[in-house]
């Protein structure tokens, strides 16, 4: 079952939500005055695919440099 979220709480929080879809492979409903307008679903569900933060060897090299002022 979709996790069914407000428009207001989507603004606000778009961030985790796409996170909550990419890393956790859920789906969300937005709603808007109780009707749902909109639904946020990973493009690929299969666990290859899946962001995963914890696997630092995925990032750029240069990802922890300091940019020049």
């Amino acid at each position: 079952m979709a996790k069914i979220v407000s428009a207001m709480e989507a603004r606000k929080g778009f961030g985790d939500l796409l996170n909550q879809v990419a890393i956790k492979g859920e789906d969300i409903v937005i709603e808007r005055a109780g009707k749902p307008l909109a639904r946020l679903s990973p493009v690929n569900v299969s666990d290859a695919s899946r962001l995963d933060f914890r696997d630092i060897s995925k990032l750029p090299g240069d990802i922890w440099e300091t940019p020049p002022v």
